[in-house]
């Protein structure tokens, strides 16, 4: 009989992880990994929860397999399993052998680049998605993978994420005593980008996962790893009893997170502390046939928009300057634009930029008074092609409020 494995006795989870054989495996590097990353996946699987009936996961950043192994061990998972291949491959293929516990997996991972790929995956297939050690990666849209999780989980399901704490007291004590805080180069990772790119504080975590629409069920700052020193233990102490008080801020080692998908829609959320205003105004990535402001308009309009405001009714709105542009994405033909204004007068028009040459599609005069929400239709002429971008420019000299844009 093989050896008994508890979750709970971290002894028995390293010998079994280290039985693990696969082609080319160095026994010195796999005993660091375990080591060094036993304390995090052990964290990790108390934030997953446990389904009395079989669910479906979805594992973002599977390689090197040790969550994988212990998902599949100690939760009631069907496993997806996602890599990213810095030379282009389709897939990840690894086989993993343990003769003395009589296991033998062989994992395929689907491999995309999470920032900017449509998940190859219908809406609402998952019951669970972990996305642990992989946002601090990323170098420039960590919304787009919320997005598109938020997209393939069911209502209801669960969102496990970790990553390190930008503020933990270890980065703090080598600031002050002069030792650089970022990680060393990677020259010669197996993996493209393996080298943290951006990490997140407690506090902007929180902002960003909500700020896009989860529901967060537990959040916590762990101290994953003993310290070196008996300097450093004063110092993690100092810092996480008498500072944490004063200043409501967060020092431990680690971040994790358990956030829920709720009936709500995704709210595409850049905020302010996590990008750089001045780069975001030139971001667009139209994808929607509606956009509804505050919801998804962060990716469908261009410069020159007020700051999004709150009408007494709760309706989310912006206001243009004397030129609004809005754009949109419609997969079938259009025959109109749909636009909710307030508070301004001039023309609204709709443009089609075919392979370069602008063709205007239609216009309309407008007036919507300042003391509730006009309807105006804008048409489309058929020379529109479903899947292009839809342009809805309004020519409004002083601006005009705008709740929403629907083309169809």
């Amino acid at each position: 009989m093989p050896p008994q494995v508890s979750e709970r006795d971290p002894e028995a989870l390293s010998h079994y992880l280290l039985s693990f054989r696969w082609p080319f495996r160095n026994e010195e590097v796999h005993r660091i990994l375990v080591d060094g990353g036993l304390p995090l996946w052990r964290q990790v699987l108390r934030f997953v929860p446990q389904p009395k009936e079989r669910g479906r996961a979805l594992e973002l950043g599977s390689p090197p397999f040790h969550i994988t192994l212990l998902l599949q061990k100690f939760r009631n998972y069907d496993l997806s399993l996602t890599g990213f291949a810095a030379d282009g491959r389709a897939t990840i293929e690894q086989t993993l052998e343990s003769p003395e516990y009589g296991e033998r997996h062989e994992f395929a991972c689907t491999c995309f680049d999470a920032e900017k790929d449509r998940f190859p995956y219908p809406d609402n297939s998952f019951d669970l998605v972990t996305w642990c050690e992989v946002i601090e990666h990323l170098t420039e849209n960590p919304v787009h993978a919320l997005a598109e999780i938020h997209r393939v989980l069911k209502p209801g399901g669960a969102l496990v994420l970790s990553t390190p704490n930008a503020s933990r007291a270890d980065s703090i004590a080598n600031f002050l005593a002069g030792r650089n805080i970022y990680d060393p180069y990677h020259l010669g990772a197996p993996l493209k980008g393996s080298r943290h790119s951006r990490e997140y504080t407690f506090s902007e975590l929180k902002e960003l996962l909500e700020g896009c629409g989860y529901s967060i069920d537990r959040i916590a700052d762990i101290d994953i790893y003993a310290t070196a020193s008996r300097n450093r233990r004063a110092f993690r102490w100092l810092m996480n009893n008498v500072v944490a008080k004063v200043t409501k801020g967060h020092y431990k080692y680690h971040l994790f997170v358990r956030a829920r998908k709720t009936d709500a829609p995704f709210r595409w959320n850049f905020p302010g502390r996590l990008f750089d205003g001045g780069h975001l105004a030139f971001y667009m990535a139209p994808q929607d046939p509606e956009v509804v402001f505050g919801r998804n308009d962060a990716i469908h309009i261009a410069m020159g928009w007020s700051d999004l405001q709150t009408d007494a009714g709760a309706r989310q709105f912006r206001r243009s300057g004397d030129i609004g542009d809005v754009y949109l994405v419609n997969p079938g033909p259009v025959s109109s634009v749909s636009v909710t204004l307030r508070g301004g007068a001039g023309e609204a028009q709709t443009w089609h930029d075919n392979g370069g040459a602008l063709v205007m599609l239609g216009s309309v005069r407008f007036e919507a008074p300042a003391g509730g929400w006009t309807e105006v239709t804008v048409p489309v002429s058929s020379d529109y092609e479903p899947g292009n971008p839809l342009h809805l420019r309004l020519d409004a000299p002083g601006g005009v409020d705008v709740s929403r844009a629907t083309s169809g």
